[in-house]
C-alpha cells in the first residue's frame, strides 16, 4: 500500500502540473501570497514560454480538462506564471493569477450546469467549487487556487485551510525556496525537498549528506520537459544548511559520466533503474552513511555482501527493478568490475549470478538511451511497468498528460 500511495503522490503532483497549463492575471504578484511559505516543493510554469514552444498547448488542455474552447473565457491570466506547491500537510496545490473574477464565476457556472463541477458557493471573501470530484478550487479577485486530491468527507477541512491561504498577505516570494526557484532559467522549474519525491528517487539524493541529516534538509533544484514520451527532470542536489550543502557539493565529484555499456540491458518496461559511474571504494562510505539508501536496498531484497561488491566496482553501475507485474522488488545488477577484484563469499557470488542483468528482450527507445548516456547519476521509471491498482493510477496520469506532452511512458531524473 505504501508503494501505491507514493506513486499516487508523485503522479498527482504532475497531474496538478497539467491542470496548471490548463489554467494558466492584475498587474502585481499578490496572487503568490496564496502559496504557503513553508511549502516542501515549488514548481513554476512560465506559460507563455511553454505555449510558444508547444503550439496549441493551452487550448488543447482547456478543451481536454475543462471543455473550454477559448482560454480567454475563463478569467485566468495566461500571461502570468502558474505555481504548484506541496503544502506542509502533504496537500498539493496550484495557484494562477485571476484577470477577471466575474469571468471565473461565469466559466465555473457553465461547468456546473454541465455537471462538470459543483455549483460555486461563496465563503467569506472567496468562492469555492469541486473539480473532477476530488480537487477543491477556490478563488477571489487575485488568485485561483486548486488543492487536493481530497475525499468528500475531508473537503470542508481543506476549504478552511484554503480560505486562510486566499486571504494571506505575507509575501511568499521572501522564502528561500522561492528565491532558489527564481534562479532556474527554464519554462518549467522545480525546487523540492527530497522527501517529497517517490521513495526510490529519494535515496540517491541523500548520498553524501552528513550522517543523521534530516531528509527535509536535502533539496533538488531542477528543470522539467518532455520529449518523445519521456518526462525529463534535470537538476542538482543542494541544501540551505551550509554544512550539509558543502558535503553534498563535494560528493557531486564522485559521480562520473555514465557510458552506454549496460544501457541495452535495461528492459523497456523497467519499473525502476538507477545508473551511475563511480569508483566503488569512494562510493561505499557515502552509501553506508545514508540510512535512506540502505533502507532502499533492504526494501529491494538485496542479499549480497554490498560492501564487498561496491569495493569491486570501478565504472558503470546499473541497478534495475524489472516490471512490477510479478509484485516483487528483486533488484538486478550490471557493473564494471575492476581487474584485480577478489571474489565475494560463495553465497553472495551465487546471488549475483542469479540476479545478473541479462540483455533485454525489448530495449528502451533510442531517445531514452540517449538521455541516459553521459549523465552523472540518473533514475528512470517506466509507466508501463505496473498492473492492478497501480496501473489504474498510471493510466489516469498518462491520459491527463497526453494533451500537453503526448503519450508519456517514462520519467527520468538526471544530473549532468
Amino acid at each position: 500500500m505504501k508503494q501505491i500511495k507514493t506513486i499516487k503522490t508523485f503522479l498527482s503532483t504532475v497531474v496538478v502540473l497539467v491542470v496548471a497549463f490548463s489554467l494558466a492575471s492584475c498587474s502585481n504578484d499578490d496572487y503568490l501570497n496564496v502559496i504557503p511559505k513553508n511549502s516542501t516543493a515549488l514548481v513554476s510554469v512560465d506559460v507563455p514560454k511553454v505555449t510558444s514552444a508547444k503550439k496549441g498547448v493551452s487550448e488543447s488542455m482547456m478543451r481536454a480538462w475543462f471543455h473550454v474552447a477559448d482560454d480567454a473565457d475563463c478569467g485566468i491570466d495566461m500571461n502570468a506564471n502558474v505555481y504548484l506547491f506541496e503544502a506542509p500537510d502533504g496537500n498539493l496545490g496550484m495557484v494562477a493569477r485571476v484577470s477577471d473574477e466575474d469571468d471565473v464565476k461565469e466559466w465555473l457556472g457553465k461547468m456546473a450546469a454541465q455537471g462538470r463541477c459543483q455549483k460555486v458557493q461563496k465563503r467569506r471573501d472567496s468562492y469555492f467549487t469541486v473539480l473532477n470530484k476530488s480537487w477543491l478550487a477556490g478563488f477571489n479577485d487575485k488568485a485561483f487556487l486548486v488543492m487536493g486530491p481530497v475525499v468528500p468527507v475531508e473537503q470542508a477541512g481543506l476549504m478552511r485551510i484554503m480560505m486562510k491561504y486566499l486571504k494571506a498577505e505575507e509575501a511568499t516570494t521572501d522564502s528561500p525556496l522561492f528565491a532558489k526557484l527564481q534562479e532556474i532559467d527554464a519554462p518549467i522549474a522545480m525546487v523540492s525537498q527530497a522527501q517529497a519525491l517517490p521513495d526510490q528517487f529519494v535515496a540517491p539524493f541523500t548520498v553524501g549528506a552528513p550522517p543523521n541529516t534530516s531528509p527535509d534538509k536535502v533539496l533538488i533544484a531542477a528543470s522539467m520537459d518532455a520529449t518523445n514520451g519521456c518526462l525529463v527532470v534535470g537538476g542538482e542536489t543542494f541544501s540551505f544548511d551550509e554544512k550539509v550543502n558543502a558535503s553534498l557539493q563535494q560528493t557531486a565529484g564522485v559521480w562520473r559520466k555514465a557510458t552506454a555499456q549496460f544501457l541495452h540491458q535495461i528492459p523497456s518496461d523497467v519499473r525502476y533503474a538507477l545508473l551511475m559511474n563511480v569508483d566503488g571504494t569512494r562510493m561505499l562510505p557515502l552509501m553506508k552513511q545514508s540510512e535512506t539508501f540502505r533502507a532502499m536496498l533492504t526494501g529491494m531484497s538485496v542479499k549480497i555482501d554490498i560492501d564487498g561488491f561496491m569495493q569491486r566496482v570501478d565504472g558503470d553501475l546499473l541497478m534495475v527493478v524489472p516490471s512490477s507485474k510479478n509484485n516483487q522488488m528483486q533488484m538486478q545488477w550490471a557493473a564494471q568490475i575492476r581487474a584485480d577484484a577478489q571474489p565475494l563469499d560463495a553465497e553472495s557470488e551465487a546471488e549475483l549470478a542469479r540476479t545478473r542483468l541479462m540483455p533485454a528482450e525489448k530495449q528502451l527507445p533510442a531517445m531514452v538511451l540517449s538521455e541516459l548516456e553521459g549523465s552523472r547519476m540518473c533514475m528512470l521509471m517506466s509507466l508501463n511497468g505496473f498492473d492492478g491498482e497501480k496501473k489504474i493510477v498510471v493510466d489516469t496520469f498518462t491520459s491527463l498528460l497526453k494533451p500537453l506532452f503526448g503519450q508519456v511512458e517514462y520519467i527520468l531524473y538526471k544530473t549532468e
